[in-house]
């Protein structure tokens, strides 16, 4: 009998489903156990966000300082033959329960030894999260053997609209014509099932700690190039922000409020100035022989961030 622990946090309820479609081979095989632990806040986030919540949550985010999660009912010490964390980046970084998780003395006895899959929901960001989680399970002495990552419908731009107005409104559906739904696409949940097949094999087989690659990164956790810059440089001004709006005290401490609205205007301000700077430097430095290999090389790190210690 191999025994299998499934770790995530969904507020949505999509990372859910997705983590639930990755593990339907898991649960139809004979001879296989799952137990899925779902971690809860012991203070819930608020859904849809109010405004100020939802920025007040980026410093903690970036600066992995988890929430008090409420008491889990997985046995930390039991022998798991595989252990799959579902998370979802915030503001470019782990979800505050993610890391919470990751740090909690059962989450690093639970990881200690044991191969680890992770299973990621994102907007389309998640490079500098998962280098973060792949550091954290490797303190916990985890072996990380795979990655998934699944992303949101729709063009960078068209996602720029439909997350934010799903994650402080509620509205998903998207306009007919000029934005899709928010979200991951329904027949890429659905279709997240071929990625549980050649992990259920490798668990049977005992290839699990191979060092062979057990998912194609290419199609489970395409790292797209576009973003490896612009994710390095919008981490480091969250971590710098992040350290200014913590100087201002705890979460929900008004003082912090007009540090947060001061941080607001500046990301606007770059997102409409920096970002098309980066994409034209992008485009005229393509040209150099030397950037286009230091981009081969981050590519090459991140896909490491999602293959087998």
């Amino acid at each position: 009998m191999f025994k299998v622990l499934v770790v995530y946090f969904t507020q949505t309820g999509q990372l859910g489903r997705i983590v639930r479609s990755v593990m339907a081979p898991f649960e139809e095989a004979e001879g296989v156990e799952l137990v899925y632990e779902q971690l809860e806040p012991r203070k819930p986030y608020p859904f849809p966000w109010p405004i100020v919540s939802f920025f007040d949550q980026f410093p903690e985010s970036v600066h992995r300082d988890g929430p008090e999660l409420r008491p889990t009912a997985f046995d930390p010490d039991a022998d798991y033959d595989l252990v799959v964390l579902g998370w979802q980046p915030w503001y470019l970084s782990p979800s505050p329960p993610t890391s919470a998780f990751l740090k909690s003395e059962a989450g690093r006895r639970a990881l200690s030894g044991k191969p680890v899959v992770t299973i990621i929901g994102s907007r389309n960001m998640w490079l500098m999260g998962q280098k973060a989680v792949r550091e954290m399970i490797d303190e916990a002495g985890g072996r990380l053997v795979a990655n998934i990552a699944l992303v949101d419908q729709g063009s960078p731009a068209a996602t720029f609209v439909t997350t934010p107005l799903w994650l402080l409104t509620g509205f998903r559906k998207g306009v007919r014509g000029v934005l899709p739904p928010a979200g991951v696409a329904e027949h890429e949940i659905i279709g997240a099932r071929r990625f549980g097949t050649p992990l259920l094999s490798a668990l049977m087989e005992g290839r699990l700690g191979s060092g062979e690659v057990l998912l194609d990164p290419a199609e489970a956790a395409p790292v797209n190039p576009k973003y490896v810059v612009a994710e390095q440089l919008g981490w480091r001004s969250f971590f710098v922000w992040g350290w200014l709006v913590r100087l201002a005290g705890p979460q929900g401490r008004w003082l912090r409020v007009p540090l947060l609205a001061v941080y607001t205007v500046f990301l606007c301000a770059a997102i409409c100035t920096v970002v098309p700077l980066t994409v034209l430097a992008r485009l005229l430095l393509g040209f150099v022989p030397a950037y286009r290999r230091w981009i081969d090389r981050r590519v090459a790190f991140f896909e490491r961030c999602g293959e087998q210690s």
